[in-house]
């Protein structure tokens, strides 16, 4: 397959990628709707805080690989 061909293939499916996000942030939001916290409310956090909530994504990231380091060196030492 040429690269243009898989370019227009790739760009072709921009409305799937689209409807994915979409019922994702429909599951987030719904989710934390019925936590109690407004769906507004939440839109508004996540455009007002957007550095902190970056700061947050980096935090659980690295929470994320440590976990996994640890998992793969107790696996290799036991």
């Amino acid at each position: 397959m040429k690269a243009s061909a898989l370019i227009t293939r790739i760009t072709g499916m921009r409305w799937l990628w689209k409807a994915i996000l979409i019922l994702a942030l429909a599951a987030v939001f719904g989710y934390l709707y019925t936590r109690g916290v407004s769906p507004v409310w939440a839109a508004l956090a996540i455009v007002f805080f957007r550095g902190f909530l970056r700061f947050l994504y980096k935090i659980a990231c690295i929470i994320v690989a440590a976990a996994l380091l640890f998992a793969i060196i107790s696996g290799l030492v036991f």
